[in-house]
């Protein structure tokens, strides 16, 4: 029979949607019957930027100050909870990792959250609040200044994006360049895209379709501030005053190489696109190796479709059931037996039955400037009607779901 009274280490990397959610629901674990389960969150960022919101936050300096919240004011104050501010360096084995900074964490259950990475300031670059503040507010200045705006990229983000900025700046020529043939993911329906177009050109925005944009060298960065000209694999090209790209996904991954050295398999995609992190369905990591592991979010390789906020935070809540069963099945106390034997032992403790994600909602909101928006739900998608203003008005485009964030920090105002 399991203890409930033993140390148990729970670390989850990355502090964003997934990691916030399995860090919470982990911790809400110690407080009903595991008093010895301790959640480590490490995030290289001192604070949690709300990317969702990142279109609202370019063009409000008020919403972009509250848009940072504080990972200090995590947990509840004098719990045993911790927030370690570092980078994650390797995953060591099936009980250590270590951290950019030298440090070296013991964990019976790891959470990998570290996320995907878009070019900042859409995803910041600094890793404090004041840096990230510093590039939107430069960015921000570059828009005020300009006469013709480019946002390459038709994904969410970048009609979301060429709305704001359109509705900010009217009297500037505001122009959204898409290599594809429709906006918006293609997993959604077509109604929803030329809603888009049509709320789009409402605002002035300039659309065009089937337009490569050769993008400065520079791919780390989102955006480029001052007059340059462009050039599409039309043969058009474009003098453009400030440059904002909303492609680019990356995934950093090189920490799993340890592990895929000691069970000798891949485990992550190597196909020239980003170094998603295989895993079962049930979010564990892709070998019997490491049961113990985890990868929730943007970093593992579920479908692109699922590459939302809110996917990933339902995904870090599957991640957490999962180990509250571990848990409570004292699976980390047979882990920790059989390994210190031989390490290869791992594939013969036997796993309770998890939970397999699921990817059963096919919903998305967008947002065009405050008062315009597409959205689909339950395979109905409400493009064009006027009905969709109201409903993304009213659900996101107030503070981009702000509101839902600031609940996983018990102490938000701490500086």
């Amino acid at each position: 029979m399991a203890d409930t009274n033993r140390e148990i280490s729970v670390v989850v990397v990355g502090g964003s949607y997934a990691g916030a959610a399995a860090a919470k629901k982990l911790a809400d674990l110690s407080k009903k019957g595991y008093s010895g389960l301790k959640v480590t969150l490490i995030d290289k960022n001192t604070h949690y930027f709300h990317a969702v919101g990142f279109p609202k936050a370019l063009v409000d300096a008020k919403y972009a100050e509250k848009a940072f919240l504080p990972f200090a004011g995590f947990f509840e104050p004098g719990s045993k909870h911790a927030f370690v501010n570092a980078k994650l360096d390797q995953i060591i084995d099936a009980h250590t990792i270590r951290l950019d900074n030298g440090q070296t964490i013991h964990y019976d259950y790891l959470v990998i959250a570290t996320g995907g990475q878009a070019p900042g300031p859409i995803n910041v670059v600094g890793s404090t609040k004041e840096a990230g503040l510093a590039e939107i507010a430069e960015l921000r200045a570059g828009l005020a200044s300009a006469n013709t705006i480019m946002i390459v990229g038709g994904g969410a983000v970048g009609v979301e994006v060429a709305g704001y900025v359109a509705a900010s700046y009217p009297a500037k020529k505001v122009i959204l360049a898409h290599s594809g043939p429709r906006l918006l993911p293609g997993n959604f329906r077509e109604g929803v895209s030329n809603g888009a177009v049509q709320k789009l050109g409402q605002l002035g925005v300039e659309v065009v379709l089937n337009e490569r944009i050769e993008l400065p060298s520079d791919s780390a960065y989102a955006s480029h501030v001052g007059s340059t000209e462009v050039y599409g694999s039309s043969g058009a090209n474009y003098q453009i005053d400030v440059l904002i790209k909303a492609v680019g996904f990356q995934v950093h991954s090189d920490f799993v190489e340890p592990l895929e050295t000691l069970c000798g398999q891949k485990l992550r995609i190597d196909d020239g696109g980003p170094r998603f992190i295989r895993v079962l369905p049930t979010l564990q990591i892709n070998s019997s190796m490491f049961p113990n592991v985890f990868v929730a979010g943007d970093a593992n390789d579920m479908p692109m479709s699922t590459k939302y906020g809110f996917k990933a935070e339902m995904q870090g809540n599957t991640a957490a059931g999962n180990i509250k069963r571990m848990v409570e099945y004292g699976f980390d106390q047979e882990l920790a037996h059989a390994t210190s034997v031989d390490p290869v032992a791992a594939s013969d403790v036997q796993v309770p039955v998890l939970s397999k994600w699921s990817d059963l909602v096919d919903a998305i909101m967008v947002p065009i400037g405050p008062d315009l928006g597409v959205a689909q739900a339950l395979k109905v998608s409400l493009g064009c009607l006027g009905l969709s203003n109201y409903l993304v008005s009213l659900v996101k485009s107030r503070d981009f779901m702000l509101w839902m964030r600031k609940g996983y920090f018990k102490n938000r105002h701490v500086k």
